[in-house]
């Protein structure tokens, strides 16, 4: 795991290397332990090393073929390199050292493009073919690793975090206002296409490659991996038991994602994600986890009972973290998580996953995490309600009233008035569901009033700008629960977990290796028929029931969801920065994008009990600090 930085001076002028060093020195937190600068004629490749495998001097980079031919500057770790590197020395390769590295150059010169296809890993990387006069550019399937890049008249650059850019071109740091726009308005921040927090800086996509060529100064992009949900069927479901064939992926995802040189620990969050790796690494794989956990007093906040119990029954090693007992001021730790992710943090939450990961990288280099199950099989609220709806079509009166019993009881995201008036009253008795849906209005109508009249915008924001399209990924299932599934890998929970992720752990110099978001588990769960991710009152099943003998029953039987919880709520009416928390977000109103009384009506609001509006104001709160470091002042009118 490293930083990657880099440019061709399209005008042919020889690359300057302190420019080089600028760009590999903001990114030097991703790699601490080596830095390499690479210019010949008007290319420069720049890399910073965080030692995982190969910790010799051998691991270099940017790094050269044997032949001199190739020369790499790579971020990530290709977790099947063993068995390709195997499979290429009985082709005649010939390797120098023993990293993952070498073994992208030589599967680029046997197999070309299509090696991405046989990479089972999370990579940024680039290439230059010193013969052929080009680069060649690739990231990973899922956004797992960040690639950013500048393509402008006189110059193509790229890098691992936008700032490695604006460190070597100052004036790029201006903020994308369609962005800012989008977080306001969703708080989807910048993963949901190549747009990034940066007016002309964008996103390099993922599951895509590029050939830049030196001759032509142009990037032709193209797809390597796309979602084909009939032939994942072909591929992983026809013919085979999918809770045997599920648990034999899982198993080998844990597997080759504990290869490393250094200690690989894991994050645990008591949830049953985490938890499953845990206990797969010890009870298939033998080894005895390190586990790092976010623990609140606060029980809102708190999972350590769930948390203690995973340990137990692994003999894990705990390392338990109390972000409450802070180290750092809250505000100030937000400018450092501002500054992170290259743009406001996405969520509050953020603030417990950088105390986690600043805890371990007292510690250890590697941890694994259990993101990505949630999107794949159905741990959200959004699929729960769809999987409700489809089995209320055909389920009998009875079993479907115990069903939603169950469920309102732990779930109060469940609105059962989004069933269908007929099926509600089939379901429920016309009584009850109307009860309920007279309440729910109600208390829609109750929230709706205190924003009447409020704009959420000024005009002259709105005027700027114009309502942005909804992204879509295409109609790739005709089952809405599948669909539901690929939208949330591709567009609304993933790229922007990642990038959260990313963010947090590289300041620390930690990598994070994701199980769960092996291609091969993704297109097994993109393929597989979506009565094996919710049955009844139980989400992600297929997780519960391949995965039990890695679970403690507490867990096993789990249904609330936490992930990283941060109390912010109550930090912005109690804690010692509460003033200071109040005039940030005042000051936003001076950029005139959100009205002076608007915020002022939902500030109130929230300190008076009436209503939780927590989100909109932790995003006025991180864009204003966010934006006091960009070269913006306000919207004009």
């Amino acid at each position: 795991m490293c930083g990657i930085a880099g440019f061709i001076n399209k005008n042919g002028e020889d690359a300057d290397v302190q420019k080089l060093k600028r760009m590999t020195d903001a990114v030097a937190h991703r790699g601490p332990d080596a830095e390499g600068q690479l210019c010949e004629g008007n290319v420069a490749l720049g890399h910073r090393r965080l030692s995982i495998i190969d910790l010799s001097e051998d691991g270099r980079q940017p790094m050269e073929s044997t032949d001199g031919r190739f020369v790499i500057t790579f971020n990530g770790e290709i977790y099947n390199y063993k068995e390709l590197k195997e499979e290429l020395s009985a082709c005649g390769a010939v390797f120098a050292n023993d990293t993952d590295t070498e073994v992208i150059i030589e599967a680029y010169r046997r197999w070309g493009v299509d090696c991405l296809e046989r990479f089972n890993g999370m990579w940024a990387f680039v290439m230059f073919d010193r013969s052929q006069q080009e680069l060649f550019i690739s990231r990973d399937r899922f956004a797992v690793k960040p690639l950013y890049i500048l393509d402008r008249k006189d110059l193509f650059m790229f890098a691992s975090e936008p700032k490695a850019i604006i460190a070597a071109e100052s004036e790029e740091n201006i903020p994308d206002l369609v962005q800012v726009y989008r977080f306001l308005k969703s708080g989807i921040p910048e993963d949901i296409d190549e747009r990034s927090w940066y007016e002309n800086i964008k996103q390099f996509p993922a599951a895509f490659y590029g050939i830049y060529s030196l001759k032509t100064n142009s990037l032709q992009v193209n797809p390597y991996w796309q979602p084909d949900v009939e032939q994942f069927k072909k591929k992983w479901i026809d013919g085979r038991d999918p809770i045997a064939t599920f648990k034999e992926l899982f198993d080998d995802a844990v597997k080759i994602r504990l290869r490393a040189d250094v200690e690989v620990g894991t994050c645990l969050s008591g949830g049953l994600d985490s938890s499953a790796i845990v206990g797969c690494c010890k009870k298939r794989h033998g080894v005895t986890m390190r586990t790092f956990s976010s623990c609140y007093e606060d029980k809102s906040c708190d999972e350590k009972d769930f948390i203690d119990s995973v340990n137990r029954f692994t003999g894990s090693k705990p390392v338990p973290i109390f972000p409450d007992e802070k180290l750092v001021p809250f505000v100030e730790a937000f400018q450092e998580i501002n500054k992170n992710h290259d743009g406001p943090a996405g969520g509050a939450s953020l603030y417990s996953q950088y105390r986690v990961f600043e805890r371990v990288g007292q510690q250890v280099k590697v941890v694994l995490d259990g993101q990505g199950a949630d999107e794949l099989f159905c741990g959200y609220g959004g699929a729960l309600k769809l999987a409700l709806r489809r089995q209320a079509k055909t389920a009998s009166r009875a079993s479907m009233v115990k069903i939603l019993q169950n469920v309102i009881s732990e779930n109060s995201f469940l609105d059962i008035s989004q069933l269908s008036t007929e099926l509600g009253i089939r379901v429920l008795g016309i009584d009850f569901y109307t009860d309920w849906v007279r309440r729910v209005k109600k208390e829609k109508a109750e929230r709706n009033a205190q924003w009447r009249g409020r704009l959420p915008f000024t005009k002259s924001f709105s005027a700027l700008i114009q309502d942005q399209p909804t992204l879509s990924v295409g109609r790739q299932s005709d089952d809405e629960i599948t669909q539901w599934c690929l939208n949330s890998l591709l567009i609304t929970f993933i790229p922007h977990l990642c990038h959260n992720e990313d963010g947090n752990s590289m300041n620390f110099s930690v990598e994070v290796r994701m199980p769960f978001l092996d291609y091969r588990i993704v297109e097994f769960a993109l393929a597989l028929d979506s009565s094996y991710k919710v049955k009844g009152i139980w989400q992600k099943w297929i997780v519960r029931k391949a995965l039990r003998e890695y679970l403690p029953v507490k867990v096993r039987r789990r249904r609330s969801k936490m992930g990283y919880p941060a109390p912010f709520f109550r930090w912005l009416k109690e804690s010692e920065e509460k003033d200071e928390f109040r005039e940030i977000i005042f000051s936003f109103a001076e950029r005139n994008m959100v009205p002076l009384e608007t915020i002022e009506a939902r500030y109130t609001a929230h300190m008076s009990g009436k209503a939780n509006t927590e989100l909109i104001l932790f995003r006025y709160l991180v864009l204003e600090l966010w934006l006091r470091t960009c070269n913006f002042d306000k919207i004009p009118g």
